[in-house]
């Protein structure tokens, strides 16, 4: 008899929140905070450690929260299962712009990991997040991993 306590898919979603909210906390702390750091960093060839410690932190957890999603998603209904998929995509999708150009290219990085929710959306609210998501990057800038996205959400 397996005794592993079942987290509901809403967990899962809110564990996904407090995780972008902690990634988000450790890039705004990775600032440089001297004119030397800021030069070490620019000639590193990997740039700011601290920053690619966070994402290197953040990708494993992110990856595993959203097949755990993925997966609890199948066991509900068709319309809840859609509209906890879509309060993952807008965190995932459409998280506030920064300023902070680390943060912003930092979480478009992650982008591509929402692919594994998309299946679960009816396909007017796909399409809907397709045109959103377009008016946001346009597709002739988009990253592959963005154009991943894209194109799923378009699939009718």
């Amino acid at each position: 008899m397996d005794e592993t306590p079942r987290v509901s898919a809403r967990q899962t979603l809110d564990d996904m929140r407090a995780g972008y909210d902690a990634f988000i906390q450790k890039l705004e702390r990775s600032r440089a905070t001297s004119v030397g750091e800021i030069m070490g960093n620019f000639f590193r060839s990997q740039g700011n450690p601290r920053v690619t410690y966070a994402m290197e932190e953040f990708n494993p957890v992110l990856t595993a929260q959203v097949a755990a999603l993925a997966e609890q998603l199948g066991n509900y209904a068709s319309e809840e299962a859609g509209a906890l998929a879509d309060q993952a995509l807008e965190l995932m999708l459409f998280y506030p712009p920064s300023k902070d150009s680390t943060i912003a290219s930092s979480l478009t990085a992650f982008e591509g990991h929402a692919l594994p929710l998309v299946p679960f959306l009816a396909p007017e609210r796909r399409q809907e997040l397709a045109r959103r998501y377009a008016k946001r990057n346009s597709p002739r800038l988009m990253f592959p991993n963005q154009k991943k996205v894209w194109s799923a959400l378009s699939m009718r």
